[in-house]
């Protein structure tokens, strides 16, 4: 999609994000979004995600007791089957995969576009809250809803309650790209409550037809990664060359004229990856691509910390 919202403005929602919060983790509205998540047998949402000044992003996320997660990205699917959680890279339909725990689980949610809805099968979902503010009420794309605001440790979250529904149906965050901060927008527009769980063996819970399985790297540091960056990103290398050099971890943090070149713990972020990829000019190597299990084991390394 290429349209943009204009029911806020950039300028209001950061103000939203900004909020000061005073210590109330008590929260009648904070309560009635877990109460009402922990409570529903199985969610199935569609939702768009704008990073302001970008396009639309269409996302759709199928949750159900106890522990059965499908989140699809244009670019990825995150499959949690209740044994183990498979990442699908959808353009070459391929997947790693590792044991579902709560911790692994958690980490699905860790991303704050679903995060309000990991209420749902996180019994400490409240727990890292330390502060939440009930709002303004107001009315988007239809709904009536009231703000409530929440503090992580740095972060802040203002999402969106649904009045009839008792939960988020999408909210407001600060993220960093390229070392700006970029306010993002996320809001439902189906919601769909099952009256009883799903089953695992649901399709909902299966992989592509034809996802070939790619052996997900442990122990991954940046000595692993530096051969492939060696070999697809050769001009780099040497000295900085547009303002950016690979040759060393600590280059690679440092980044170019655009901020680090990796956002640890989150590949599809980073932009050494959108440029791999595409999704950023200019498109690097200019010639060629970077093979498909090379890719899978730079955005790995990525997402496991990007470690020294």
């Amino acid at each position: 999609m290429t349209s943009k919202w204009f029911f806020f403005s950039a300028a209001s929602l950061s103000a939203v994000v900004a909020v000061a919060v005073t210590r109330d983790v008590d929260n009648s509205l904070l309560k009635s979004h877990t109460d009402a998540l922990q409570k529903a047998p199985s969610i199935s949402i569609a939702f768009t995600v704008n990073r302001l000044g970008s396009e639309i992003q269409d996302e759709k996320l199928v949750i159900s007791k106890p522990g059965l997660v499908r989140w699809e990205t244009p670019a990825k699917i995150v499959i949690a089957n209740g044994t183990t959680i498979s990442e699908v890279d959808r353009k070459s339909n391929s997947y790693t995969e590792t044991d579902q725990t709560p911790e692994s689980l958690k980490a699905v949610f860790g991303d704050d576009v679903i995060w309000a809805w990991s209420a749902m099968v996180d019994a400490q979902f409240t727990k890292p809250i330390t502060d939440a503010k009930t709002g303004a009420s107001r009315n988007v794309k239809g709904a009536a809803v009231k703000e409530l605001t929440t503090a992580r440790k740095d972060r802040l979250v203002t999402l969106y309650i649904d009045n009839k529904l008792g939960f988020a149906r999408g909210g407001t965050f600060e993220s960093e790209s390229g070392g700006q901060k970029v306010t993002n927008v996320v809001l439902a527009s189906e919601i769909e409550v099952g009256k009883e769980p799903l089953m695992a063996s649901s399709t909902a819970f299966t992989l592509p037809a034809g996802a070939k399985k790619m052996e997900k790297a442990a122990g991954l540091t940046f000595a692993s990664v530096r051969p492939i960056l060696q070999a697809s990103c050769g001009c780099h290398m040497g000295g900085p060359k547009g303002g950016l050099s690979l040759s060393s971890y600590a280059n690679v943090m440092k980044g170019g004229r655009s901020g680090p070149a990796v956002n640890p713990g989150n590949a599809d972020e980073s932009i050494l990856i959108q440029v791999i990829t595409g999704q950023r000019a200019p498109k690097m190597p200019p010639n060629g691509a970077v093979p498909t299990d090379k890719l899978a084991t730079l955005k790995q390394w990525i997402n496991d910390g990007a470690k020294e």
